[in-house]
C-alpha cells in the first residue's frame, strides 16, 4: 500500500497550531484541529440487507499487506465485516459471523450475573472496539448495560477473537484457510473479560450501572500488546476527571475451561482533559494511541492523547477536526469511535479514524506527530 502523503508540516494546512519543538524537548499541544482527509468508500458495511451501517465503532489492520486487510464492527450487529484499505479508498470485504440468536454453550467462563436494573433478550454484540495480534483479530462487547433502556443484555458481555492468516483469510484451529460459509469456525468466544473488570479497582463498583445516570462502566477501546488486551473504559470518569485501562492476560482469558478468571487485572487511571476513552490504537513503543470524548451527556470535541501505560503518562496531541455528513436528509456530526494506525515513521504516524453515526463510519486519514516517550505534558 502506498502510503497517503499530503503535508502536515505546512503552515498552510495546519495553521499556528503545529505541534513545535520548545526548548527542553517538550510538544506544545495542537490548539488547532488536526486536519482529516476523506476516504472513499465502495460497498457498504451491512447492518442488515440493504441497510448501510450507521454505527461503526471499531476497526483494527494487519500490520502490512497492498492492499492493507482490516476487519471492523458496528455496535448493532452480531457480524464483523472485512475490508481492503488502498491509499485513500476502502473497499468493503466479506462479514464474519460472530454471535448468533442465543447464547453459545462453548464461550469460555462462566456468564457474569445480571447486574443492570432489567434484563433484556440475548441479541446484538454491542461491539465497540477491535485489535489485532497475530494470528488472531479481537472484537469486545461494551460490557455495559444498554444505553437507551439501561438493560442487561448477555451478548454485549462477550469478547470474540476471529484467527486469520498472513493475509488476513479466516483459518481454522489448524491454520486451514475456512471456506466463506465456514467462517464462524475460525471464531471463540469468551465471558471473562466480566471478571476484571469487577476486580478493576475504583472502576468496579461502576460495573453493572447505568451509563448516563450513573458513569455506569462501558467499554469502547482494546488493544492487544504481547500477550497483554488493553481495554479503554468511556466510563467512569471519576470526579469528571479520571478514566482508566484495564488489562489482562489473553492466555487467561481464553483458557479452554468454563470456570471464570481469578486473574487480578492492572488498571492504568488516566487523565484526559476530562472525557473517557472512545477507542485505542497500539504505537510501536508499547505506547497507546487514544481517541477521547464525553463520557456521557451532550458530545464535546474529540482529542487525541499518546498514553504510557507503563509510566501513566499522558501526552496530548490535539483536538480532531469535526466531520458532518448528510444523514437522512439532516447534516449530523459524526463521533469518533475508530482510530487506527496504519503506518509510524519517525514521530509521525498515518491513522484513520472512524465515525460513529455517519454511513459506513465516515473514514478519514490524518498524519499525526508522536511525542517522544519522555516529552512531558
Amino acid at each position: 500500500m502506498r502510503s497517503v502523503r499530503f503535508a502536515l508540516v505546512t503552515m498552510g494546512l495546519l495553521g499556528c497550531g503545529t505541534m513545535i519543538l520548545l526548548g527542553g524537548g517538550s510538544y506544545a499541544q495542537q490548539t488547532s484541529p488536526i486536519p482529516l482527509k476523506r476516504m472513499t468508500v465502495q460497498g457498504a458495511f451491512a447492518v442488515s440487507e440493504g441497510t448501510t451501517a450507521i454505527d461503526i465503532s471499531g476497526m483494527a489492520c494487519l500490520p502490512e499487506g497492498a492492499p492493507r486487510k482490516c476487519l471492523l464492527i458496528n455496535d448493532e450487529n452480531k457480524n464483523a465485516q472485512f475490508a481492503a484499505i488502498d491509499d485513500d479508498r476502502m473497499v468493503v470485504g466479506d462479514i464474519v459471523p460472530l454471535i448468533g440468536s442465543a447464547a453459545d454453550p462453548r464461550t469460555l467462563g462462566r456468564p457474569p450475573d445480571e447486574t443492570c436494573e432489567k434484563a433484556d433478550d440475548f441479541k446484538d454484540l454491542d461491539g465497540e472496539g477491535v485489535a489485532y495480534a497475530a494470528p488472531y483479530f479481537y472484537v469486545v462487547g461494551s460490557h455495559g448495560c444498554g444505553r437507551s433502556k439501561g438493560k442487561f443484555r448477555l451478548s454485549s458481555f462477550i469478547l470474540a477473537r476471529v484467527r486469520v492468516d498472513q493475509q488476513g483469510q479466516p483459518v481454522d484451529s489448524a491454520s486451514r484457510p475456512l471456506a466463506r460459509e465456514n467462517v464462524a469456525q475460525a471464531v471463540e468466544t469468551t465471558y471473562r473479560v466480566s471478571d476484571l473488570l469487577q476486580r478493576a479497582g475504583k472502576a468496579a463498583e461502576f460495573f453493572g450501572k447505568d451509563l448516563e445516570s450513573a458513569n455506569g462502566l462501558n467499554i469502547e477501546g482494546v488493544a492487544v500488546q504481547g500477550d497483554t488486551i488493553w481495554f479503554g473504559l468511556r466510563a467512569p470518569v471519576r470526579k469528571n476527571k479520571t478514566a482508566y485501562l484495564v488489562s489482562g492476560d489473553i492466555e487467561d482469558l481464553f483458557k479452554a475451561r468454563n470456570k471464570g478468571s481469578k486473574a487480578k487485572p492492572k488498571v492504568v487511571p488516566v487523565e484526559l482533559d476530562g472525557l473517557g476513552i472512545r477507542d485505542l490504537a497500539p504505537l510501536p513503543d508499547k505506547r497507546l494511541l487514544v481517541v477521547a470524548g464525553a463520557a456521557h451527556g451532550p458530545e464535546v470535541p474529540f482529542k487525541l492523547f499518546v498514553v504510557d501505560p507503563a509510566k501513566e503518562a499522558v501526552t496530548p496531541i490535539g483536538p480532531l477536526a469535526a466531520v458532518t455528513q448528510q444523514v437522512d436528509g439532516k447534516m449530523k456530526t459524526g463521533k469518533a469511535e475508530g482510530v487506527t494506525v496504519l503506518e509510524t515513521t519517525g514521530d509521525k504516524a498515518q491513522i484513520v479514524v472512524l465515525f460513529d453515526g455517519l454511513p459506513n463510519g465516515a473514514p478519514h486519514l490524518a498524519n499525526v506527530l508522536i511525542p517522544g516517550r519522555n516529552t512531558p505534558r
